[in-house]
């Protein structure tokens, strides 16, 4: 009796994913082929394939942040076309079944480098600055069939965070501190640490957004990071249930030669940024979440 348990737990163990399958409105089969469309669509996002990803979504696709399918794919575009090397790695934790829905759990991160220059880069002291992004996600694609075809019609994001850093801010100990739920009117604290090199001047800001579309940006003034390397901010979250992202900037300043015909010997440039955004849930998005 033992081995045979033994036996049925490592099978359940390897074909967790189909369990439930054969009691659902889907087959074992088309949870594999949601799984299969899955890594398809990483591949085509890769590629900067926009049309092919769309061919996936339902027309009454909804996101977690309330986008329609017109919505999610011009973000998606406007991504890939500010980082169009980017590359994704995603591991799929889970996939559950419910009726006719069939929900993938993902945990993926994506990563770019980059070059700025010319104008978008006249605050260096060269007029060029390398780059690099690291944005990671735990989240899930929800599944349904229409007209015989499997399509993304949701999603549910549960954590999202994303590293932008330029020059020496690419080496630089940066973490900041945020609430991952928040409650309408909610009054919360985001705090930053960025330890500072003795032969650098700092600045940073730390502000909120509701995560809408059209984007709605603010960004708080920047103010001088002191020795301690820290700046907070208490803010008050959005009473329409809105989830939100907190956002934090920071630079480094250093003295370099004026350039040729100014009068001055000397300029300030930047020597490195970075900017990092956080998701921030309403508390009711994420209780919507468990199960």
């Amino acid at each position: 009796m033992k081995k045979f348990t033994f036996v049925l737990i490592l099978a359940l163990i390897a074909n967790f994913m189909l369990i439930g399958a054969a009691f659902a409105d889907v087959s074992e089969q088309d949870v594999k082929e949601a799984i299969k469309i899955t890594e398809k669509l990483r591949k085509l996002s890769d590629r900067n394939d926009i049309e092919g990803i769309k061919k996936y979504y339902s027309d009454n696709y909804k996101s977690h942040d309330g986008y329609n399918k017109d919505q999610i794919m011009e973000i998606f575009e406007t991504a890939r076309k500010l980082y169009p090397s980017s590359k994704t790695k995603e591991t799929i934790k889970k996939v559950d079944v419910e009726g006719d829905l069939i929900k993938i759990y993902i945990d993926e991160i994506s990563t770019t480098k980059f070059t700025v220059k010319g104008e978008d880069a006249s605050y260096t002291e060269n007029g060029k600055i390398k780059g690099k992004m690291v944005s990671s996600a735990d989240y899930s694609m929800t599944y349904k069939k229409e007209n015989d075809s499997l399509v993304v019609v949701a999603d549910e994001i549960f954590s999202e965070v994303t590293d932008i850093r330029y020059g020496e801010a690419m080496e630089a100990d940066f973490k900041m501190e945020a609430p991952k739920t928040l409650k309408p009117k909610e009054e919360f604290t985001v705090k930053t640490t960025l330890i500072v090199p003795e032969d650098r001047v700092a600045v940073g800001s730390i502000g909120h957004d509701k995560i809408v579309y059209p984007v709605e940006k603010y960004w708080d003034p920047y103010r001088a990071i002191d020795a301690t390397g820290i700046l907070e901010r208490v803010m008050i979250a959005n009473n329409d249930n809105i989830n939100e992202y907190a956002n934090a900037t920071y630079a480094f300043i250093k003295t370099a030669k004026a350039k040729k015909g100014e009068k001055k010997k000397y300029r300030a440039v930047i020597s490195g940024m970075g900017f990092y955004v956080q998701r921030m849930n309403m508390e009711k998005t994420k209780n919507e979440n468990k199960g």
